[in-house]
């Protein structure tokens, strides 16, 4: 029997920067099937994580909720969402048909055992015993740098033995027995190039002699309209501060994981293509958040800002899905919006209360855009894009930033002099809020908590470099 629908491959990477691509115009980055995928494909360049860090926004990637409405917007390990199995992807998609396989991270908001649905899961776990038989060591990465820092450093394990490598092994031999008389969603799960920043041969040493960009540090980032918030965090992921050929090989190693992880996708391509599948197939790759890689001072997730909240998105249809090749598409689309596309494509049920759109008719043309605003939220920090501008709120002091989002994606130049439109894009963030029933709006204004601020000293001696 032959099945009647396309197969799904889905990609996703951690801490994947969005202008970290060559197709999207990168510098110097190599990433030759990326750039395929999205020269068959769509790009979509305004693609943001509605939490952006790790947990929150892979259970929206699951759920199809952004985080803040399910109730948990930042890391919160022990944190288990209320919400029946039924309704997660891998049910839905497994109810329409599919053959549902994970292979790699999960990390969602669940218990560490939950499937979400799916009928097939080689997780962390599974690699840490592979590895463990290999190394004795459990996992195969362990170097001395933590799991947040930005160091870069040659990594001792060979590349067989990657997280990387594995997971794309376990996918193509995935191809090999699945279940020919049923379509398949394949989800790819690597780890990279989320810290440790250690990379092996010839990866470490790839960029060693490009022209790797400096970082962007604009000066309002020292001034006092920085809000605390963006000042804790600067602190906090950054607090002993790299000389600059350091920051330089770090920005190198990060681009060099990037590469590492494009090559392996090749070789999951080149299985979808002997087994006569890469035609029938939609091939969507995505991170769940990016990385500030130095840029504004600043280093790791967890920030609004555009290294850290833009992703990656490449959509790429089967070949006799008709449309434009090599599009680049503007509109704005969040995270969320994939659950609604997987079950769109799949013929599968979507439920009614997810916050996600289906981006099919973008890719079709024959819509302009699927959202006119998106609303973000990690802690007490809150983005509130509207296509046109770019507006952060931080509760913590009650302060606030404004980008002009077409033309200012570096984020050089906050508009907050513009007392008018300032006040104009405050109030429809205010009316989104209310709307929702957020609760950092009271009596029409929005709720600054007043926080007491730590020193720089004080912050310093926070750990999230991932030692315990």
């Amino acid at each position: 029997m032959q099945q009647s629908k396309p197969n799904i491959v889905f990609i996703t990477s951690d801490q994947h920067r969005g202008d970290t691509l060559g197709c999207a115009g990168h510098p110097c980055v190599r990433t030759p099937h990326l750039d395929k995928l999205a020269m068959s494909g769509v790009r979509f360049d305004r693609a943001y994580a509605d939490c952006p860090v790790c947990i929150p926004q892979r259970t929206t990637i699951v759920t199809g909720i952004q985080s803040h409405r399910y109730g948990m917007p930042e890391y919160a390990q022990q944190y288990r969402i209320d919400r029946p199995r039924e309704l997660f992807l891998g049910s839905l998609l497994t109810r329409a048909g599919y053959q549902t396989q994970i292979v790699g991270k999960t990390h969602w908001h669940t218990e560490p055992t939950f499937r979400g649905g799916f009928e097939g899961v080689e997780g962390e776990a599974e690699f840490n015993d592979w590895a463990r038989a290999r190394t004795g060591i459990g996992r195969a990465d362990r170097s001395g740098i933590g799991m947040n820092e930005p160091f870069p450093d040659w990594s001792h394990v060979p590349q067989e033995w990657t997280m990387t490598n594995w997971v794309m092994d376990r996918s193509i031999r995935f191809l090999e027995y699945r279940d020919r008389t049923q379509p398949f969603f394949l989800w790819a799960s690597v780890i990279d190039p989320h810290p440790p920043n250690t990379v092996h041969e010839p990866y470490y040493s790839m960029y060693d002699h490009e022209d790797v960009p400096e970082p962007n540090v604009p000066e309002w980032i020292h001034e006092e309209l920085c809000p605390y918030g963006l000042r804790r965090h600067r602190e906090v992921w950054n607090s002993v501060r790299m000389k600059s050929k350091a920051l330089r090989k770090a920005r190198g190693v990060y681009y060099g994981m990037v590469t590492h992880i494009d090559h392996q996708i090749g070789r999951l391509l080149g299985k979808l293509r002997s087994e006569g599948q890469l035609d029938n197939t939609w091939i969507v790759y995505a991170s769940d958040h990016g990385e500030m890689l130095g840029d504004l001072d600043d280093s790791g997730k967890s920030t609004f800002m555009e290294p850290s909240a833009n992703v990656p998105l490449i959509i790429c249809p089967p070949r006799d899905f008709s449309l434009g090749l090599g599009e680049t598409c503007e509109a704005l689309v969040g995270l969320d919006d994939l659950f609604a596309t997987f079950c769109s494509i799949a013929g599968a049920e979507t439920p009614a209360d997810i916050t996600g759109r289906d981006l099919l008719p973008l890719i079709r043309g024959e819509a302009g855009e699927v959202r006119h605003e998106l609303h973000g939220q990690i802690g007490h920090s809150h983005m509130f894009h509207t296509g046109g501008y770019k507006y952060l709120y931080f509760a913590e002091d009650g302060k606030e930033l404004l980008f002009d989002a077409v033309h200012d994606r570096l984020e050089q130049h906050p508009l907050n002099g513009n007392l008018e439109l300032l006040a104009s894009v405050r109030e429809r963030f205010l009316a989104h809020l209310q709307e929702e029933g957020n609760e950092y709006v009271a009596d029409g204004r929005l709720v600054n908590l007043n926080v007491a601020q730590q020193t720089d000293r004080e912050l310093r001696r926070t750990n999230v470099y991932g030692w315990h």
